[in-house]
Formats: structure tokens, C-alpha cells, sequence
């Protein structure tokens, strides 16, 4: 082999940057005499160049690099399989696993279902110990003098009611979870707004509550009847006996019954014409108007029949000294129905007569100048245009 001058390797100078040493000979000459042997081994073939090229190179960088400090690698992590349909465990470092669009229901033991939301609960709330709302209805709530109005109050926790009204307090009936009853006033009655108040109370007597309502009472514009009488007739005018018949009647309207036997509206009891309007001022053989006719006056011969204007018991059937021989009957809850000045009693007392039935037959007894049936309606003690009541039904109403 030729050997080798450093003049003849301007290459040398070029990599080292500077003219090689004395001492540097020996190495290159050694290098150059490697990396020919390798050509030679290869043969002249493109890939034996290229390995000498990179055989080269690999020499020159360890020779111009420093060597990396001694770390102790890691095993390098597994190559990433594709997914499968059991995604790994996900790690603190690991990617964010992109979920599908539809996941796949876990299994029924993986996870318990979140439960159906319950209806509401079936269970009943505890009772109120308070008693119900209750207000007061009148039906009708406007009236005229001489009228009369339904009384009634709903409470399902009140085991009594009372009703205070001008003056006078009267017992309600009890009727499907409401209490009843029927007001009424006289002719005489001044227009204008009366309270009711109902008191509701418990069994053994403690107070509920009390609830009000107004009724208010028109006038009815009743006229002024001028009457003459015979002298005889005209005594039975006289206080002493207008006023003891007026305590007697009064015993008789005290009584209460506690239930309701008439039903539908009431009958007129005889056929006829009216004679004497009820509510009318009475002015007796031109005196002063000192009273008002309390009933109605009808018309017709003598002995004509009279029946029950509805169902009830005869409370009375006797005389009296004004209203002459007279049949009382009792419908219950505080109303009556009477026929006075009859010439027969057809009832007595203590007999219950329905809605139509025989009581008496008509007359002129007591203070009477002719034939008639003086028929009142009282309530409460009061009597009121007994007319009205073939016209409206009074009772306890239907609810709502």
C-alpha cells in the first residue's frame, strides 16, 4: 500500500480544523487503513459505499460529541394495541378515553339502577283538629216586611248551632254536614241590615266559632184597612182579652220539634177570594192604626172545608176568644200553621195530618163579621204573609 502524505489529504485539515500533530499521524494512518479494508471487503457496490459513508460518519461524530451522562432507563412501555371492547383501566397519566356515542348498558350486577321516582305518597296526612271553614248562606238574603229566608251553615266538626237575630236565638237543625234553620219578620219590621250570627259548638257545649252574615228587609208598602164593628164584636177588643189570648197562642209557639215534616210549598187551604190582605194597618171604627192584620183572609160560605196547608201535628184544636174556633198545626222547626174563626173541628190534638187533609170547615166565630178562614203562618213566634210560602219552599238547600 502507497503511503500516505499529509499533503496529499487536504480533507484531514478540513475535519480537524488544523494541521495534525506528530503524534496525531499514527491514528489517522490507522483510520484511513480501516476504513479501506472495509471497501475492499464490500466490494464497489452502492450499499457497501453507504455503509462506509455512515461508518464515517458514526466515527467523526464519536469522536466530536461528549458522552451522554449514565442514566438508567425505564423499560419502554408496551406498543398501544388497538381498543378493544374492554377499554384498560384508565391511570392518573393516562389519555381521556373518548366514550362512544351510545355507551353499552353496564350489566345489572355492575351497577344498581338509579329507582323510578315514586308517586306521591298514599299515606294520609293526620287529621286537623281545627274546624272546617263555614259561612253562612241565606237564601233569600234580601226580604221583604212580613218575610221569611233559609238560615244554613256547612261544618262537619260542630255538633250544635244556634242563630241569634233580632233579638231572639233560635236552635238550627243539623242536615248532611250543615246546620238550618228558618228566620223570619213581622210586618212591622223597620227596613234596613239585621246580622245573624251562628254560633257553632261542640257536644259537650265549647264554642267553635261564631260566622255572621246580613239580611236585609225591604219594605213591603203595605196599605191601612179602616174596619167598622159591631159594638158586640168590638169588646173582644178589649186588652185584658186581646192580651191573654196573645199568651196562649205565645205557649203554644214556644214548643219546638226538632224536625222538618213539611216538604214541597204550601197549600191554600179553602178556595176564595182574598178579603183581607196580610201586613194591612187596622184602623177599628176610625180609631188610630194600633196593630196590622196577621194573616190572610179568605173568603167562602160557611162550612166550606179547610185542609192542611202541609204535613204536620195539631198542636191545638179548641177555641180562642178573637180568632174564635181554631186548629194550630205544627210543622216543625219553629213553623205553624193556623185556621181560625172555623164553625167545625175536623182533628185534635196530637194528630198528624198530611199535606191536603180535613182540619176544620169554615165559619164566623170570635171577631168575625161574616164567613172566612183567617189563615196565619208563624215562625218562631211570628207571623208572616202566609201567601208567600205557596210561592217559595223554605228548607234546608242542596249543597253548592
Amino acid at each position: 500500500m502507497e503511503r500516505l502524505r499529509p499533503r496529499d489529504t487536504p480533507w484531514i485539515r478540513r475535519r480537524c480544523g488544523r494541521r495534525p500533530g506528530a503524534a496525531s499521524w499514527p491514528a489517522l494512518a490507522a483510520l484511513v487503513l480501516a476504513a479501506a479494508l472495509l471497501a475492499a471487503c464490500s466490494g464497489s457496490s452502492g450499499e457497501g459505499s453507504e455503509a462506509g459513508v455512515q461508518v464515517e460518519r458514526r466515527a467523526t461524530a464519536t469522536a466530536t460529541r461528549r458522552p451522554a451522562p449514565s442514566v438508567t432507563k425505564a423499560p419502554p412501555s408496551p406498543t398501544p394495541l388497538p381498543p378493544t371492547s374492554t377499554p384498560s383501566a384508565p391511570t392518573a397519566t393516562a389519555e381521556p378515553t373518548v366514550e362512544p356515542s351510545s355507551p353499552t348498558p353496564e350489566p345489572p350486577t355492575a351497577e344498581a339502577p338509579t329507582p323510578a321516582p315514586e308517586p306521591p305518597t298514599a299515606a294520609p296526612e293526620p287529621p286537623s283538629t281545627a274546624p272546617a271553614a263555614v259561612g253562612v248562606t241565606l237564601t233569600p238574603s234580601q226580604i221583604v216586611q212580613g218575610g221569611a229566608t233559609t238560615v244554613q251553615v256547612a261544618s262537619a266538626s260542630a255538633a250544635s248551632a244556634v242563630v241569634d237575630f233580632d233579638s231572639g236565638q233560635y236552635t238550627l237543625l243539623a242536615s248532611g254536614g250543615a246546620f238550618w234553620g228558618v228566620l223570619a219578620v213581622p210586618a212591622n219590621q223597620p227596613p234596613g241590615d239585621y246580622p245573624v250570627v251562628v254560633t257553632l259548638a261542640t257536644a259537650d257545649g265549647r264554642t267553635l266559632r261564631q260566622v255572621q252574615a246580613a239580611l236585609m228587609v225591604t219594605d213591603a208598602g203595605y196599605p191601612v184597612e179602616y174596619v167598622e164593628l159591631s159594638p158586640e164584636v168590638a169588646a173582644l177588643l178589649d186588652p185584658a182579652i186581646v192580651m191573654a189570648e196573645i199568651d196562649h197562642r205565645a205557649a203554644i209557639y214556644s214548643a219546638f220539634t226538632p224536625e222538618r215534616l213539611w216538604s214541597g210549598l204550601f197549600l191554600v187551604p179553602v178556595p176564595g177570594p182574598i178579603g183581607g190582605v196580610y201586613g194591612a194597618g187596622r184602623s177599628y171604627n176610625g180609631g188610630p192604626v194600633t196593630d196590622y192584620h196577621r194573616g190572610t183572609d179568605i173568603a167562602a160560605e160557611e162550612g166550606t172545608p179547610v185542609v192542611a196547608a202541609n204535613t204536620g201535628r195539631v198542636a191545638f184544636a179548641g177555641d180562642l176568644a178573637v180568632r174564635g174556633r181554631s186548629v194550630i198545626v205544627d210543622h216543625g222547626a219553629g213553623v205553624f200553621s193556623a185556621y181560625h174563626h172555623l164553625s167545625e173541628l175536623d182533628v185534635v190534638e196530637g194528630q198528624l195530618v198530611t199535606k191536603g187533609d180535613l182540619v176544620g170547615r169554615v165559619g164566623q166565630t170570635g171577631l168575625a163579621e161574616g164567613p172566612h178562614l183567617h189563615w196565619e203562618i208563624v215562625v218562631h213566634g211570628v207571623e208572616v204573609d202566609a201567601l208567600l210560602w205557596t210561592q217559595t219552599e223554605y228548607g234546608p238547600q242542596p249543597p253548592g
